[in-house]
């Protein structure tokens, strides 16, 4: 199993006086159209955690677009591990089977953008099962089943 990945996209953001731009799909996403289905935009409240779950079959992508946040995730050895994300800059790759949560420790609402896309050619359901992490996380009212 692979760990988690945080991939610097300082190269593929578009940036001038009116704002940036990124589209997450070209060249990190073999088969974007596949996708679409999962696609989605999350909020998350001050002190709150959305995820505690982990997706079998499924690779899911993470990019936090306002405000700061902490993934905290299960690591290939089994430790708990965390790491803050912030910025316009950075794109989670989060693999198959690997359990995981976003909190938001910040005074406001974190927005970030969330898709899936199906990993191998084995079977891709159920595509997300629970997965509460250790670690205090699941007290900041996380343990959500569906997206992150």
């Amino acid at each position: 199993m692979a760990d988690v990945e945080f991939i610097d996209l300082t190269g593929d953001i578009h940036e001038d006086p009116r704002g940036l731009s990124f589209f997450p799909w070209p060249g990190q996403v073999p088969n974007p159209q596949d996708i679409l289905t999962t696609f989605h935009l999350v909020s998350i409240a001050p002190g709150q955690v959305r995820g505690n779950h982990l997706h079998p079959g499924h690779i899911e992508w993470l990019y936090l677009f306002h405000g700061p946040g902490e993934l905290i995730w299960e690591a290939t050895t089994g430790e708990v591990k965390e790491q803050r994300v912030s910025g316009n800059r950075t794109l989670v790759r989060v693999p198959p089977g690997v359990a995981h949560a976003v909190c938001n420790p910040g005074p406001e609402v974190l927005y970030l953008l969330a898709w899936r896309e199906a990993a191998g050619s084995g079977p891709a359901a159920p595509e997300t099962l629970p997965r509460p992490l250790s670690g205090g996380w699941e007290v900041f009212g996380g343990g959500g089943q569906g997206s992150v």
